[in-house]
């Protein structure tokens, strides 16, 4: 009996074979990922490239060339001629499909492998000239996969030498990206941001008017009523006037990168909380208000954003400047603030205003101990009080001032931050020896990972302490400021009549009513004015029945701690 040989099939020669002998319908993806002039000739030879190799090719069909131009390959969503191609093979209408490359096609993995995966299915061939794959041919797949996969390394190196650049110009104090804002025009010849007078007189008096205690909200409602456009034309609205108060911009400095890119594939933008490094540029340009209106506008924004939660509660309050004492008033017993409320009209045709602690409002049995009081009583109680102080400023000044410095460290800021800037650059320093190292082979893994934790330990240490000298000066420096105003306004001060809100805020922290005193028990007619200074002073009530008010009071103002 004759024997036979079995011959193997050569499954891959024989679809490059009928590749090549069957008419195909062929279309080429051309796509360059820059508008630069070099490119663009790129682009236009690319197109004159597969013209004519489609042509030339008595097997092939020409169906045209599907270009996209000046657009990145990491994101499928952004390639109109791309995905317009995809339908037309999926239609029917192509056969193959030529690409000079993998990262032409796509540049992300999923994206390769899904639309590669889906054109198989319609028995579409993709052929990659660069790589010398055929998508139909059976061991494709594992190629592409690879292939696909440097090409999304390639594209994740190159967003990383860009995010370089960019952070680069950031550290030299250089605007990044779109720099136009309300109140500004950027002039793309000088690279700098110019002030619109029209729109910055806008800025102003939003500013004006959230410093003199009105919200967001009642600040948009004014502009849209002035029939004053924001930026887009748009009305104005809290978030709006809220952006604004809070844009670095408008006091003349710059902020970089508030926000930054997740992966160069997804392109998603994130809002920068401490993820990446930001770059501070004070003075950059030309502010539209100062910078004591702006420190005032932040601190307020600052107050406001900073709920509480009184304890035994689970409602917040808010921080508010709508009235003389919002904000100001605080609850001796149960730590929550006091809010306006107006009485009924009396004989005489006016409704008295009276302060009460929210949590007899909200929920009335929460706060058992507390009283309110009558406005007219507590400015009176203020002006008192400050007439005091003026009366006895020199005695008064000298005690409260000395008081308060006393407690200020006297520190060599600098020279601590220089000693620890100079350790954490030997231990920078030792770090990138430790690379080195492990690179050439000196040293082992596992030795290079234990080191490697050690010496990021130290960094963080002295990261840290550095952080905390800082914060430390930051603070020393604002009470300083703060001794300097109250010196200079109790330098300045004569007597006053009447309540003066300027004055009241320029000096007062806060007033606590009420008082639980050190027996344990409860005294609602105590109170205590707390100066920004630390210092408190104490009024009481002379005994008469306070059930209805704090109406009467004893006239007399006695220094009784120092918060410091």
């Amino acid at each position: 009996m004759a024997q036979v040989e079995i011959i193997a099939a050569n499954l891959k020669q024989n679809v490059i074979n009928s590749v090549k002998k069957t008419i195909k319908r062929v279309c080429a993806y051309a796509r360059v990922s820059t508008d630069s002039e070099e490119q663009l000739t790129s682009y236009s030879s690319q197109i004159k490239h597969y013209s004519e190799k489609i042509k030339s090719n008595p097997y092939w069909e020409f169906v045209g060339i599907y270009a996209d131009e000046g657009l990145s390959g990491t994101q499928v969503k952004n390639r109109t001629e791309f995905k317009r191609m995809i339908g037309d093979a999926l239609n029917g209408k192509i056969d193959m499909i030529i690409a000079k490359s993998i990262s032409r096609f796509a540049r992300n993995t999923l994206d390769t492998l899904k639309y590669v995966r889906l054109l198989r299915e319609h028995n579409v061939d993709v052929y990659f000239e660069k790589e010398n794959i055929h998508t139909l041919e059976l061991d494709s797949e594992m190629f592409l996969t690879l292939y696909s996969a440097f090409a999304q390394a390639e594209s994740e190196s190159t967003s990383m030498n860009v995010k370089m650049g960019l952070n680069a110009k950031m550290k030299r104090g250089e605007p990044v990206g779109n720099q136009n804002c309300y109140g500004y025009i950027w002039n793309q010849q000088t690279k700098e941001l110019e002030i619109n007078e029209e729109q910055a007189e806008v800025v102003r008096l939003i500013f004006d008017l959230y410093i003199s205690g009105l919200g967001g909200r009642t600040i948009a409602r004014k502009l849209n009523e002035k029939n004053i456009p924001t930026y887009f034309d748009k009305k104005w609205s809290q978030s709006s006037i809220n952006r604004i108060i809070r844009n670095e911009k408008y006091v003349g400095d710059l902020l970089g990168q508030k926000y930054y890119v997740e992966s160069p594939i997804t392109h998603k933008r994130s809002l920068n909380y401490g993820e990446k490094e930001q770059y501070y540029v004070k003075d950059h340009h030309v502010g539209i208000i100062s910078r004591e209106k702006w420190n005032k506008a932040q601190e307020i924004l600052r107050k406001r954003n900073s709920k509480q939660i009184p304890e035994g509660r689970k409602h917040k309050t808010t921080y508010s400047l709508k009235y003389d004492f919002s904000s100001k008033i605080v609850c001796g017993h149960c730590n929550s603030t006091y809010v306006r409320r107006q009485g009924t009209k009396r004989k005489d045709g006016i409704a008295p205003i009276y302060w009460k602690c929210y949590q007899q409002v909200d929920e009335k049995d929460f706060c058992k101990d507390s009283k309110f009081i009558r406005e007219d009583v507590l400015k009176s109680m203020f002006v008192e009080l400050y007439n005091l102080i003026v009366k006895n400023k020199h005695k008064t000044k000298d005690k409260l001032l000395n008081a308060i410095k006393s407690t200020l460290k006297e520190e060599n800021y600098q020279k601590e931050t220089n000693k620890l800037n100079i350790e954490l650059d030997k231990y920078n320093s030792k770090l990138s020896k430790l690379v080195d190292m492990q690179l050439d082979g000196i040293i082992d893994k596992d030795i290079y990972i234990k080191k490697e934790q050690e010496i990021k330990t130290q960094i963080t240490d002295i990261e840290t302490k550095i952080a905390e000298l800082l914060n430390l000066k930051n603070t020393n420096n604002d009470i300083s400021n703060k001794i300097k105003e109250i010196e200079k306004i109790m330098n300045e001060s004569t007597s006053i009549k009447e309540f003066d809100k300027e004055t009241f805020d320029s000096i007062v922290e806060r007033i606590i009513l009420g008082e639980i005193d050190e027996d344990g028990n409860n005294n609602p007619n105590v109170v205590r004015f707390i100066l920004k200074t630390g210092t408190e002073y104490k009024c009481e009530n002379n005994g008469i029945d306070t059930s209805v008010s704090f109406g009467s009071y004893k006239r007399c103002c006695k220094i009784i701690s120092n918060r410091n």
